[in-house]
């Protein structure tokens, strides 16, 4: 089985500068090709991020770290928007031919000891993918040893490849890979040549870019590993073949 987790990267399915916006001609095309991927027996477990949706009402409530409360409000505006985001996905999907099968990310993850932990058995996982459904997960408020906290989207697919050792994982955002300081791509970034922020100045890696870079360099230990733009289809469907990319940047663990 050629199994591949692909994550809608927040940016790739809405525009950050506008809440509840949602990009879903990205997502309609990027659905036709996988359509085409599934009938030649590729398998897939899609997770996606919270974009313009979660990320707004998840700063109002500070539902960064647990601390009162009034933050459980915050905690049921937050789940329910994530959940009226997959929705949409799946049923943009559905349309065209592909069978997602969401599964609420906060009902199956904990987070212990700072860490996910899948509250399921993988091959449960693996059972929905060899009944011919695609399983899909997406960042989400789960219950943690603080009370609750975020887990990413990030953090899902290096808890999932680990996992599942899918034959390439696949982080897409709206740009063409991780890009130099001139707006170059960077073909392959290796740990060495990203150890910290203040290491990467030749590289435009910020803030969140970061922890989305370190958690891709640790995936690549159990899989090829990408990143690249939702809409280079050329690139994704070279990766889905075995071959290299033409754009995109390929993340090397060492």
């Amino acid at each position: 089985m050629r199994l591949f987790i692909m994550k809608l990267g927040g940016s790739a399915i809405s525009d950050k500068s506008r809440p509840l916006s949602y990009r879903e001609d990205w997502v309609r095309e990027l659905g036709a090709l996988l359509v085409r991927e599934v009938k030649t027996g590729n398998k897939f477990v899609l997770v996606h991020g919270g974009g313009s949706f979660a990320h707004p009402m998840a700063l109002a409530y500070g539902l960064n770290k647990y601390r009162d409360y009034e933050q459980l409000i915050g905690i049921s505006f937050t789940s329910a928007i994530l959940n009226h985001l997959s929705m949409k996905i799946t049923l943009t999907l559905a349309s065209i031919g592909l069978p997602i099968y969401p599964l609420r990310t906060g009902s199956i993850y904990v987070i212990k000891n700072g860490k996910p932990h899948l509250l399921i058995e993988p091959m449960h996982i693996i059972e929905l993918i060899e009944r011919g459904v695609i399983p899909m997960l997406y960042g989400d408020v789960v219950a943690s040893d603080e009370g609750f906290s975020i887990i990413s989207g990030d953090d899902i697919m290096l808890d999932l490849g680990s996992k599942l050792r899918p034959s390439a994982s696949i982080f897409l955002t709206d740009v063409p890979g991780i890009l130099d300081v001139n707006g170059n791509i960077i073909r392959e970034l290796t740990r060495s040549s990203v150890v910290n922020e203040r290491e990467a100045r030749h590289i435009d890696v910020t803030g969140g870019l970061m922890r989305k870079v370190q958690s891709a360099m640790e995936l690549a230990k159990y899989t090829r590993t990408y990143l690249c733009a939702i809409w280079d289809l050329e690139s994704i469907g070279r990766i889905l073949n075995g071959e290299e990319p033409i754009k995109c940047t390929r993340f090397l663990p060492y």
